[in-house]
């Protein structure tokens, strides 16, 4: 069944009108639009005019190579999602095509007819899926205008706070909105305040911090959640300035800003991608490594079988069998990467080792995982946050900074996780590119969990990502603040 609340055009291109008209009638059944051209020139023409869904091209025109068409497209700024069609035997040029965004490719064989509805419905399913996305980043990025916003016309929560003797508070009313109380009496900054409204696993760490930042006269300016009266969960950016006085903080002046509807743009968008990446993840091990094995078994029937006939042909089938071994390896490794398994079953130190480990395997490249003492980490979506951004500083090693050498690290320090990723490569720029994914990513999975990460270039070269991340108190910890 269609995804699709309408129905989809699927522009067919292919010079043999016969397939063509076909590959339309076969589509028709399962619900979509189409139409088709028979060369490539005919195609550019209406493409000009006309913006399908989906594209599907074949790549031998009589007029006009269907690389070359996907060129001119590019360079009129028309980009159309396509899948291309190729004969037996020039799969090599349908990979360079994938790399060059094409969604997927298919070979004119025997059962080509009967595969097309299904690699349409899966690529018109990815473009839902990639729709939403960008939705749910877009509405991330109005939230974060709005937010703009709103700081510049001060619609925030205020505070000054007196430390006394003795301490008195005034508070704005945002504050009363924030906190989910009645405008009223609020106490200073006291264990009574940070008992009723700090969320109980950040009031050891939150009353610490503010205490440092009273003591030491600087202030702060860092996130937290806090707990209203009816048990709604709140997300709160909180900053502060300290005003001393003869050498001794005796004010405190500071904003209190609410930030969970972008908090839950940023999981929605965090949630999405680690559901596309784990269907992949378990497509790739459940699908593609299953018919990969049982081919490696049909060349190794072969092989025996022709062992009676002629060694020559003999050895050939073992030399297939052994290369379908290998590419079994590399897709389970790549499952594994999206889908980490271990993470779950075994803790982020077996799943550190292990993508260490499929590094040096699939790239090359030197990676090792250092942790000098067992880093035990007891909450699952933590863990694996801190697993997807050890894995995204690694493909940024590989991808841009053309490392040689990447080192992995993983500590614990009284109630703080320390994660750091350090390589060799060229190193990132003085100012990093506001337009990549990568690191925007890791600033905010680490926000998920209240972490920070800090990217910094290394002395002569390389890049250093440190995350750190306050570890959940033990479970007795939270049990007695239950009651």
């Amino acid at each position: 069944m269609s995804t699709q609340a309408q129905p989809v055009t699927v522009f067919v291109v292919d010079d043999d009108r016969g397939l063509a008209r076909l590959i339309e009638r076969t589509l028709k059944r399962a619900g979509h639009t189409t139409t088709s051209a028979s060369s490539g020139g005919d195609a550019l023409t209406w493409l000009g005019q006309q913006r399908p869904e989906l594209l599907l091209l074949d790549l031998k025109l009589q007029d006009l190579d269907g690389r070359e068409l996907i060129s001119q497209l590019e360079a009129q700024g028309h980009t159309v999602p396509f899948i291309v069609i190729t004969g037996q035997g020039d799969e090599r040029v349908a990979v360079e095509m994938m790399k060059r965004g094409a969604l997927d490719y298919m070979v004119k064989d025997a059962q080509f007819l009967d595969h097309v509805p299904a690699v349409v419905q899966r690529a018109l399913a990815q473009i839902e899926r990639d729709h939403r996305l960008a939705e749910a980043e877009a509405a991330l990025r109005r939230s974060e205008a709005i937010l703009a916003t709103a700081q510049q016309i001060a619609q925030l929560g205020c505070y000054e706070v007196q430390l006394g003797p003795p301490p008195k508070a005034r508070w704005s009313d945002q504050m009363f909105r924030i906190l989910g109380v009645a405008p009223g009496v609020l106490e200073p900054l006291s264990d009574e305040f940070f008992n009723r409204y700090v969320h109980p696993d950040d009031r050891a760490w939150v009353q610490a911090a503010i205490e440092q930042g009273i003591r030491q006269a600087h202030g702060w300016n860092f996130e937290y959640r806090i707990l209203r009266p009816d048990g709604e969960l709140r997300h709160v950016l909180s900053s502060s300035e300290a005003i001393p006085d003869g050498g001794q903080t005796r004010k405190i002046v500071g904003t209190m800003l609410d930030i969970t509807e972008r908090r839950r743009l940023e999981q929605e968008v965090l949630n999405i991608s680690e559901q596309e990446q784990r269907r992949i993840g378990q497509d790739l091990h459940d699908g593609i490594c299953q018919q990969l094995a049982g081919i490696e078994l049909m060349s190794q029937v072969l092989e025996q079988s022709l062992a009676r006939k002629t060694k020559k042909h003999s050895a050939q089938a073992g030399q297939i069998a052994a290369h379908v071994r290998e590419v079994i390896s590399q897709t389970r490794m790549l499952a594994h990467g999206l889908c980490p398994v271990v993470l779950e079953s075994e803790g982020l130190m077996s799943a550190l080792q292990e993508l260490a480990h499929a590094t040096v395997r699939m790239f090359g490249v030197e990676c090792v995982f250092r942790c000098a003492h067992p880093a035990h980490i007891h909450d699952t979506a933590t863990a694996t946050h801190l697993y997807r951004i050890a894995q995204e500083a690694v493909s940024n090693a590989l991808k841009h900074g053309k490392a040689r050498h990447i080192e992995i690290g993983l500590a614990t320090e009284a109630d703080r996780i320390f994660l750091v990723v350090k390589d060799d490569g060229c190193g990132i720029p003085a100012t990093p590119p506001r337009t990549g994914a990568g690191l925007r990513i890791m600033q905010y999975r680490a926000g998920m969990i209240g972490g920070s990460v800090v990217v910094q270039r290394g002395q002569p070269a390389g890049t250093t990502i440190a995350c750190s991340v306050h570890q959940t108190p033990p479970r007795t910890r939270r049990k007695k603040s239950a009651r």
